[in-house]
């Protein structure tokens, strides 16, 4: 009852600012207008706050050198890591079958709702069946149908900080208020717990954890997800599981927040995109995990299913490979793919400890990231992250996003999907941009002894994929991809 008077209070505020605005406007009691007064709507304030931060960048880089990206989380960026050629090949059999060109129900295949479903059961709890399943355009569409349905508008949903923005974006769309919880550096980046008891009242309607994590690269542990669990079944929360990172860990196993949630609901989000490489693919998921049944007569499901109906839900010929990919034994090409995400990672790591002022406050365990802290201190002109990537196109052109991005002030994040060789070259670049910048101190003057430049410009070419310039961060930019660079 008190999110219907929220969301009532909302409506009405809202056409209330936009009767005023049609009266200034030349409306004449909504009969008729006078003259053009065509205008965008509110939701046109739900900007990604990626982009508002790096927009500012666009074009800035260095003319005379190569732009080298190590911003977009898109693994296909530089054309080195390929998709299973199953996954490939069950697609391109649900196109030529010519069976699968109609519409499907709204909420997804049958098919590929129960391969979906049999994926994500958890060993000792009852088996999801098709109807906890429900298919949807891409992890994106997944986070917001859950959002969306858990939260009305006036109520505060719990995100982490650091986070990935979109959550804030979607919140801000459907009037929630965003709280974020702190995430501790120091132990790995786990979950403040007495954060999220601090910040939860009777508006909050749920709090979104995102394991492995986007920009953090934290992998959590059985032990440390029993806590959360207990923590907000406790505070009777159900959890929004952003799980789009499953099973891309480096030495540890990836443990689902369903595995060890009995009491409390959980709404796993997840996707073909990061784990099979195919984020142009746009086929995601929610999985309701409800073991006690917490859910019942809330119509959560029902209102899913509804909007479901509004996108009629991801292209039906790669609904159709699902179960092909899904059941598919890909663990010699996952080993592979993550093998080069952790030497990637070691690389950006054992880099960054070699430049004063730069450091890895958390070795990552998995997803595509690394965070790198910057000493705000250390570099001439550099007093915000954001100055510190603005600085580093300009002179260097290396595209790195600022902590700023994800509520990680004095922090930069690099991802782990660039080709090793020019990753080389993208930080022989930084080493040359900090060591020029560098606030000079005794240290200082010892360390750059040790600093190494290479004798011969090295070229490589720039991500040629359609994608470069596509994703949430959009940030290999199509205005710096200029020929003959």
């Amino acid at each position: 009852r008190q999110y219907e008077e929220l969301s009532e209070c909302w409506w009405k505020a809202r056409m209330g600012d936009q009767q005023e605005q049609a009266t200034s406007d030349g409306i004449d009691d909504g009969a008729r207008r006078f003259t053009w007064s065509v205008r965008a709507s509110a939701l046109t304030v739900s900007a990604n706050p990626i982009r508002l931060i790096v927009d500012d960048l666009v074009g800035k880089e260095n003319p005379e050198l190569e732009l080298i990206s190590l911003a977009q989380g898109d693994p296909t960026a530089y054309g080195h890591l390929k998709p299973p050629e199953e996954a490939v090949a069950a697609v391109v059999s649900a196109f030529s079958s010519g069976n699968h060109n109609g519409y499907a129900a709204s909420t997804g295949l049958a098919s590929c709702r129960m391969a979906i479903a049999a994926a994500h059961s958890c060993e000792g709890r009852p088996p999801l069946c098709r109807d906890d399943v429900f298919v949807t355009v891409g992890c994106s569409e997944a986070l917001e149908h859950c959002i969306a349905v858990l939260a009305a508008p006036g109520s505060s949903i719990l995100l982490p900080s650091p986070g990935f923005p979109l959550y804030e974006t979607i919140c801000h769309r459907h009037g929630i208020v965003c709280r974020f919880y702190s995430l501790l550096p120091e132990q790995g980046w786990e979950v403040d717990l007495n954060s999220i008891k601090r910040l939860t009242d009777g508006t909050t309607a749920a709090v979104l954890i995102n394991n492995p994590s986007n920009p953090c690269g934290a992998v959590y542990s059985r032990e440390h997800l029993q806590d959360i669990v207990r923590c907000v079944d406790e505070l009777k929360l159900p959890i929004i599981a952003d799980e789009v990172y499953a099973g891309m860990t480096f030495d540890k196993r990836f443990v689902p927040v369903a595995e060890v949630a009995t009491s409390v609901p959980v709404f796993s989000v997840g996707a073909l995109s990061k784990r099979w490489l195919v984020p142009g693919w746009r086929l995601g998921w929610v999985c309701v995990h409800d073991v006690n049944n917490n859910l019942q007569g809330s119509g959560v499901r029902e209102a899913i299913n509804s909007l479901c109906q509004i996108s009629l839900g991801p292209s039906v010929p790669l609904q159709a490979a699902v179960p092909s990919i899904l059941l598919n034994d890909d663990k010699k090409w996952l080993a592979g793919i993550m093998g080069s995400l952790k030497l990637a990672a070691a690389t950006i790591a054992e880099r960054a400890s070699k430049i004063e002022g730069l450091s890895t406050v958390a070795p990552p365990q998995g997803a595509m990231y690394v965070l790198i802290q910057v000493d705000l201190n250390a570099f001439r002109d550099c007093s915000t992250d954001v100055r510190f990537a603005e600085k580093l196109l300009a002179e260097e052109s290396v595209l790195v996003l600022p902590g700023n991005c994800f509520k990680a002030p004095g922090f930069i994040r690099i991802v782990t999907t660039v080709p090793v060789s020019v990753l080389q070259t993208a930080w022989d670049r930084i080493e040359t941009f900090c060591s020029k910048r560098r606030i000079k101190s005794r240290k200082s003057l010892d360390f750059e002894a040790r600093i190494m430049v290479p004798a011969h410009p090295v070229h490589f070419g720039l991500p040629r994929v359609a994608s470069q310039v596509g994703g949430h961060e959009g940030l290999l930019l199509r205005a710096a991809h200029k020929p003959g660079k």
